[in-house]
């Protein structure tokens, strides 16, 4: 089914980097909820991770919004 329709599969795309965004925003909420002391460069990973997503997901977005426009 998402093989032949390019919408849907970029629709189950953005389902999943939406949850994995949930899942790097509910490590860095755990981390600080914590009081946990964490190393720069994990500091530094966790961020970068949390915008690569961000980016995967307004890329997604922009694929799609044309699609549901037309």
């Amino acid at each position: 089914m998402f093989n032949r329709n390019p919408t849907a599969k970029l629709q189950h795309q953005l389902c999943e980097l939406r949850l994995e965004e949930r899942r790097v925003c509910s490590d860095i909420k755990h981390l600080v909820s914590n009081n946990k002391t964490i190393d720069f460069f994990q500091a530094k990973q966790l961020n970068t991770l949390r915008t690569g997503v961000q980016k995967k997901i307004k890329s997604v977005e922009a694929r799609i919004m044309p699609n549901i426009i037309a």
